[in-house]
């Protein structure tokens, strides 16, 4: 399964959150090894959510520490998927037209809205695992989002949430203003459906198609990202076997070879820098970092020769493995 990853935009309420609480956001991003100020630009691995929930938790001393820094989250977030509801005709259209680009915020938010009579369910899709601070602050974030985008009107029946543990339902029933129900099989919130058809003031079609174009140019850009890494991890893997061509990346990829030349082309990339940059990379690592013999490394970086191997690296980083080893580690 490939890495799942989250757009900054994602967090960068929860650091508003943070200094509206009274808590120096700072702190935290310290304790999770970025600079003080804000967060970098990009996307990063889903995975350090967890350490910078922990990190938040401690700086907060709250056990509940999503579902506390939800009520301190700003109604707006200055996201594109925002614009997209306020320049739609109606508050549901907005909704399906931000749930076609939700991948632009992050890769595990598979998000779909089922209307079941006077219900409407929108499931987040969340994975299983997800540490509870992230979903519990983000189901705060949505419903405060929708109260705010329907004037009111929004009215949440159900949270539901995939973790077993949590806090006092009181206190949720606090921040949601609804019951949250623990131990279910998704991620979700239940809504009363009418509110679907409720008008926006702000709509404003020109407006809607600007904004689509600009959503659609940033998700092909996540796109591009995301097949570049999905490449970069078959090359490292297949060269443990001495392989990684164009023709066996694209076969685990499941398109045709000229297809995947094709993709990375638009990309911006070629097929065979990835593979040199690759194996340049891991041979300056497995000089620097390990004693293992020259032999080992030309195997592991896929050479079949130490002479083609002691050229190639003569010319990525013009001196010869030997000498790189020996200046680095001097």
């Amino acid at each position: 399964m490939r890495d799942l990853t989250d757009d900054v935009a994602l967090m960068r309420p929860v650091i508003d959150a943070l200094r509206a609480s009274g808590h120096d956001p700072d702190r935290v991003l310290a304790r999770v090894g970025l600079p003080p100020g804000t967060l970098p630009a990009g996307r990063f691995p889903h995975a350090a959510q967890a350490l910078f929930w922990q990190a938040a938790m401690a700086e907060c001393g709250e056990e509940h520490v999503g579902l506390y820094l939800a009520q301190h989250l700003p109604a707006f977030h200055g996201l594109l998927l925002e614009y997209l509801f306020l320049s739609s005709e109606t508050f549901g259209e907005g909704l399906r037209h931000a749930l076609r680009y939700v991948r632009l915020l992050s890769d595990s938010l598979n998000a779909k809205l089922d209307v079941q009579g006077e219900r409407a369910v929108l499931t987040l899709g969340l994975q299983p695992g997800t540490p509870r601070h992230f979903p519990e602050m983000l189901a705060g974030a949505v419903i405060r989002l929708f109260g705010a985008l329907t004037e009111g009107d929004f009215t949440p029946f159900e949270v539901h949430f995939m973790h077993g543990e949590g806090a006092p339902a009181e206190r949720y029933r606090q921040v949601y203003g609804c019951p949250a129900l623990l131990g279910g099989e998704r991620y979700c919130l239940v809504f009363n459906a009418a509110v679907l058809d409720k008008t926006s003031r702000h709509a404003a079609p020109e407006l809607l198609r600007m904004h689509e174009s600009l959503a659609r140019r940033q998700l092909a850009e996540v796109e591009r990202l995301d097949l570049v890494r999905q490449v970069r991890e078959l090359i490292a893997e297949l060269l443990v076997d001495s392989g990684a061509t164009l023709e066996q990346v694209a076969a685990r990829l499941n398109m045709p070879a000229r297809r995947l030349r094709e993709r990375l082309a638009m990309a911006g990339v070629r097929f065979n820098d990835l593979v040199t940059d690759y194996r340049c990379r891991l041979a300056k690592n497995l000089l620097l970092n390990t004693d293992e013999r020259i032999e080992v490394i030309v195997e592991r970086t896929g050479f079949s020769e130490p002479s083609t191997f002691y050229r190639a690296f003569k010319r990525w980083v013009g001196e010869t493995p030997v000498e790189f080893r020996k200046r680095g580690k001097g």
